[in-house]
C-alpha cells in the first residue's frame, strides 16, 4: 500500500500532529486484517474505496482516544485520508464536551457536526489531490478551535507526552496548585483518561516508537528502555493495550520504520512516499 504523511500548517501545529494518506497499490497485495490498538490521540478519518467494510456507513468519522483493542476486516481496495489530532483537540472541536465522555467511541462526522460536517466531508471527497484536502480540513479546524480557550492543565498533558509517560504525577498535582480531584477531573476532560492511566498509555506508544527508531538485542532491552519494571510487566501492559503479545507485534525486530512524529523531528520527508510495512501509530495490518 502507498502511505504518506504530511506536517500540519504552522498555525495548526498545536492541534494537529499530522495528516496522512493510505491507498491500495494496484501492483501490490492489500492486507486482509487490521488490528486496532489503544491510542491517546483522536483521529478524523475519511474513508473511500472499500477501506474497512465495518465502517462503510461511517465513511467520514472521528475516532476518539481509546483504551481498547479490536480487529477489522480490510476491503479489497483501500483509500484513507486522515487527520491525527493531539488529545486536547476534542475539547476545542466539541464545545462543552469533556473528552472522557466520548473516549472509546467512534462517531459519524456528519452526525456529530451536522450540516457543517456534511459540507466538509463533501469538500474532502470532491477535492483534487491531497493538498486541497489538507487546505479544506485545516480551514475548518482553525474556525472550530480559534475561539476556544485552552485549559492550563494542558501544560501537564504536554509534559506527559514529551516525557513519554515517565513523569511524577504527584509532583504535577503540587505544581498545578489544584486539589488532586480538581487536577484529575480537568486532566480527564482533556485526555479522556486519569493522569496515571494516560501516562501508561503514552509510555506504551513511546515504546512502539522506540522500536521503530532503534535496534534492540532483545525484548528485555526494549522493556527497560521504556522504563518498565521487568519483562513480565512489559508483556502484561503491552497485551492490555494491544490485544497481542509483544513478540507477535515486534515480529521484525531489525526492520527500519518511520512513525508520524518523525515529521516534527525532521527525520521523515513530509509527503514523501515510502515502503509501507503495515504499521500505523494506532494499529497494524497483517
Amino acid at each position: 500500500m502507498d502511505y504518506n504523511i504530511f506536517p500540519p500548517p504552522l498555525h495548526l501545529k498545536d492541534l494537529v500532529q499530522c495528516f496522512w494518506t493510505l491507498e491500495s497499490d494496484p501492483q501490490g497485495t492489500t492486507p486482509k486484517k487490521y488490528f486496532l490498538m489503544a491510542d491517546s490521540f483522536p483521529e478524523i478519518i475519511f474513508q473511500y474505496n472499500e477501506g474497512f467494510p465495518a465502517y462503510s456507513a461511517q465513511s467520514a468519522r472521528i475516532r476518539f482516544q481509546h483504551s481498547i483493542s479490536d480487529k477489522f476486516a480490510v476491503g479489497k481496495k483501500v483509500g484513507f485520508f486522515g487527520v491525527r489530532l493531539f488529545p486536547h483537540a476534542v475539547t476545542l472541536l466539541i464545545k462543552n464536551m469533556p473528552a472522557n465522555e466520548v473516549v472509546n467511541h467512534v462517531f459519524d462526522f456528519t452526525d456529530l457536526f451536522r450540516q457543517e460536517g456534511s459540507d466538509l466531508a463533501d469538500q474532502v471527497y470532491g477535492a483534487v489531490g491531497t493538498s486541497e484536502r489538507i487546505a479544506r480540513v485545516s480551514a475548518y479546524l482553525l474556525r472550530k478551535a480559534s475561539d476556544q480557550k485552552r485549559d492550563p492543565v494542558k501544560y501537564f498533558v504536554d509534559q506527559v507526552i514529551q516525557q513519554k509517560g515517565s513523569v511524577d504525577i504527584s509532583a504535577m498535582h503540587g505544581e498545578s496548585g489544584l486539589s488532586v480531584k480538581q487536577f484529575e477531573r480537568r486532566f480527564k476532560a482533556i485526555t479522556g483518561f486519569p493522569p496515571k492511566y494516560f501516562a501508561r498509555l503514552t509510555r506504551f506508544q513511546a515504546v512502539k516508537d522506540s522500536y521503530a527508531l532503534g535496534r534492540f538485542a532483545s525484548m528485555t532491552s526494549l522493556a527497560y528502555a521504556g522504563n518498565y519494571y521487568d519483562q513480565s510487566h512489559f508483556n502484561r501492559e503491552f497485551k492490555e493495550f494491544s490485544g497481542v503479545q509483544p513478540l507477535q507485534y515486534f515480529k521484525r525486530i531489525d526492520q527500519e520504520n518511520i512513525k508520524f512524529n518523525e515529521v516534527d523531528r525532521g527525520i521523515a520527508s513530509p509527503g514523501n512516499q515510502r515502503r509501507f510495512d503495515g504499521y500505523l501509530p494506532c494499529g497494524w495490518f497483517v
